[in-house]
């Protein structure tokens, strides 16, 4: 008989280590001192952990990033005295409207789109020190710990089921094996980012979007160099539309000067089951070749890449954001402000109004599903709401294409509140109800993107300035059935759209094998778990699923 599995006990356990989970971890924490300061006779001491699939803080966050500072000060008002990792700030925006070879800067920078003081940021860099600071005020932090699915008991979450270590390919043990621990809680935080394996089964479950717009996606990748000092200003923000992608995608680049001598810079690229055949990679590479890019890069090395996928879908994306036994944060409840290009202080905000909840239900013990339920009335009362809610049409309003966006994004800014893409959420909602199918034929191979070396560069050179690492005697975390990879993936895929994964994943690790029979080889070591496969495939027959704690990327300037 199998042995039960050791349990450990917890009132809250954290899913995630990003922003959203480390603020409100922090919050809560604030909360609890102040209370047991002013009533010494009544003091909480609830059992925290905050657990993260990274080898360390901030392995696997990535961004931009402009980074708007206004939910950190709120956080810890001396955030500047604590040493917080801020690179340079804005001192000029820029748009620019790029075809292939020049660039038309847009006149007046719009409101939303003014950046002016706020300090860029490497995300990883700020999840890092975010994490300090958690353990400091006596949070337990737990990385390299995969959190692989919620436990629900009794039509409640209970707590999170961590993965095995030390199984081979086959799912056999190893030497080294270590079976996954219960982490039960009173509340259940989740903030794992964008298209997470919990948020997913969560929101099955539970019917969280069942009310909710459809989600949109984008994915972000970027690089980050060490240029000759001259090149730019510091603090220079340049976001462009147009080039490379055509007028019906959706899409941008960004040029961020951290420094005099370092920059980040990076493509969008939207995400599209219906017609997959974008690479995001390509695009960015495309898009340093530009002119205006090129000089700024020219004669300096690339020091690190990554890729993520992005929630863009707004305010009428986001669905329930709470339930029995658990919270959502961050992007795992669709936090991002397309419109300003940013997320951090919006995922920050809900981990804070999270925790908010989650202290009154430790005053009053009681964790019941309504008193959770305080959390969504909390999140409309706030700026975070009213922000996102003056932003929530704007990405929409690009379903139509490029210079129909432009136009109602125009007129909305021109009226604010003026609602022109709501025919468009309608539309999209409708159509996201029907099953996966295919809409496009693509019989014919994208022509090769041949890269140089020294200012573009292939997957693999790419992977390499990742730090990716798996342990590659585990099991595949990127599922496949074998009877669809046979029917769909060598079948109607093939045929139909030319295998797109082997394109729109960024990092290789699909590659379609012609010789000596058709196969499509899946190389998981390879993955960024930047989450684009499972979004983009045409099919919906990739399932991800986490990995081994400790693998994946490992940045440190993302």
């Amino acid at each position: 008989m199998k042995e039960k599995r050791e349990s450990l006990d917890f009132d809250i356990v954290f899913a995630g280590g990003g922003p959203a989970n480390l603020a409100s971890a922090i919050r809560l924490k604030q909360l609890i001192t102040r209370h047991n300061e002013q009533n010494p006779s009544k003091t909480l001491d609830p059992t925290i952990a905050v657990v993260d699939k990274g080898r360390h803080a901030g392995a696997h966050l990535l961004s931009g990033a402009v980074f708007d500072t206004k939910a950190l000060a709120e956080l810890l008002p001396d955030f500047v005295d604590r040493d917080c990792p801020l690179d340079a700030l804005v001192s000029r925006d820029k748009i620019l409207f790029l075809t292939a070879k020049k660039s038309f800067a847009v006149p007046t920078v719009p409101e939303p789109f003014r950046n002016s003081g706020n300090p860029l940021v490497s995300l990883s860099r700020l999840g890092y020190w975010m994490a300090g600071e958690a353990e400091n005020a006596g949070i337990e932090l737990f990385t390299n710990t995969t959190a692989i699915k919620p436990i629900i008991e009794n039509g409640s979450v209970c707590g999170l089921l961590t993965g095995d270590l030390g199984l081979d390919r086959f799912g056999n043990p190893k030497a080294d094996y270590l079976e996954g621990a219960e982490l039960r809680a009173k509340v259940t935080v989740i903030g794992e980012g964008v298209a997470g394996t919990l948020a997913r089964e969560l929101q099955n479950d539970f019917s969280l979007c069942a009310q909710s717009a459809p989600q949109h996606y984008e994915t972000g990748v970027k690089e980050v160099w060490k240029i000759g000092e001259g090149a730019i200003d510091a603090g220079e923000a340049w976001h462009t539309f147009g080039y490379p992608l055509p007028p019906e995608t959706y899409g941008g680049g960004w040029l961020y000067a951290l420094s005099p001598s370092e920059v980040s810079v990076g493509f969008v690229t939207a995400i599209c089951p219906q017609a997959p055949e974008a690479d995001p990679h390509k695009n960015l590479q495309l898009f340093k070749q530009h002119p205006s890019i090129a000089a700024i890069l020219k004669g300096g090395s690339m020091l690190e890449y990554g890729a993520k996928a992005i929630t863009s879908g707004g305010l009428d994306a986001i669905g329930r954001i709470s339930g029995p036994g658990f919270l959502l944060t961050g992007e795992s409840a669709g936090m991002l402000n397309m419109q300003r290009l940013k997320g951090i202080h919006l995922s920050m905000k809900s981990g804070m109004l999270a925790a908010e909840t989650i202290f009154e239900a430790l005053l009053r013990h009681d964790f019941s599903e309504r008193t959770l339920q305080d959390y969504e009335e909390r999140f409309r009362n706030s700026w975070a709401y009213d922000e996102l809610h003056a932003a929530r049409n704007f990405r929409q309003a690009f379903d139509k294409g490029l210079y129909q966006g432009l136009l109602q994004t125009g007129m909305q800014l021109k009226f604010p509140g003026l609602s022109l893409a709501s025919t468009f959420l309608r539309k999209k909602k409708d159509h996201a109800a029907q099953p996966h199918h295919a809409t496009k034929q693509k019989n014919d191979s994208p022509p090769q993107f041949m890269t140089d070396g020294e200012l573009t560069f292939s997957k693999e050179e790419c992977l390499f300035r990742s730090g990716t690492m798996h342990e590659e005697n585990q099991p595949c975390h990127l599922r496949i059935n074998p009877v669809k990879m046979a029917e769909i993936c060598l079948g109607r895929c093939r045929e139909e759209h030319g295998n797109p994964c082997t394109r729109f994943c960024p990092a290789n690790v699909y590659t379609f094998i012609k010789t000596p029979e058709p196969t499509l080889r899946i190389t998981p070591s390879n993955c960024l778990h930047c989450k684009t496969c499972t979004l983009a495939d045409p099919y919906g027959v990739i399932t991800w699923t986490p990995p081994e704690g400790g693998g994946g990327p490992d940045y440190k300037l993302g």
